[in-house]
């Protein structure tokens, strides 16, 4: 039998605001700043300029190391043609980097930080989503409710926020920084 996900939710109370499907507590009148950002995801290729820039110097190299072969008398061909399959490799592989990097969606995020350092991020595809979430926080936090509130983030993710995790004998604490 499948398991169901958990529902997303953000519930608001009085004084605290509950976050995502393992429920991140943050009491309301901590929280200090609630903004809504464009941001594009990183994928661990760096900035598009290093990409452009290896793959210039791959060009390059593989110039220089067939100009040096078919200048010298000797028989250099197969290291050559070694090194221009390399060089070629390299340039599809730098190639794709830098179409990916160019051709990444923005997403949007909701940053909601803490007087203290905890802080939350929650991501979408599209940016009304996170501005209804965005104007829901600040709403409660100026309006507490009276009753509990909730709402469903749906595909919302959760990117960061600390957690405080707490165990067994003698109380160990310990902090995982997700941001």
């Amino acid at each position: 039998m499948a398991k169901k996900p958990e529902a997303k939710v953000i519930e608001v109370h009085r004084r605290t605001l509950s976050i995502g499907p393992d429920y991140q507590v943050y009491q309301l009148n901590n929280v200090a700043r609630v903004q809504v950002l464009d941001w594009k995801p990183d994928l661990g290729y760096g900035s598009l300029s290093s990409v452009l820039g290896k793959l210039l110097v791959t060009l390059v190299a593989a110039g220089v190391a067939t100009i040096l072969a078919n200048s010298s008398d000797s028989t250099s061909g197969d290291v050559t043609t070694v090194i221009n399959w390399a060089a070629l490799v390299l340039l599809i592989r730098y190639a794709y980097q830098a179409i990916r990097i160019v051709a990444r969606q923005t997403q949007w995020a909701l940053v909601l930080e803490t007087t203290g350092l905890p802080i939350a991020v929650i991501t979408g595809k599209h940016r009304e989503p996170v501005v209804e979430l965005h104007r829901f926080i600040v709403n409660s936090i100026e309006n507490p409710p009276e009753r509990a509130q909730s709402w469903h983030i749906g595909h919302l993710n959760m990117v960061g926020g600390d957690q405080i995790n707490q165990s067994g004998e003698g109380n160990k604490l310990g902090k995982v920084l997700n941001g």
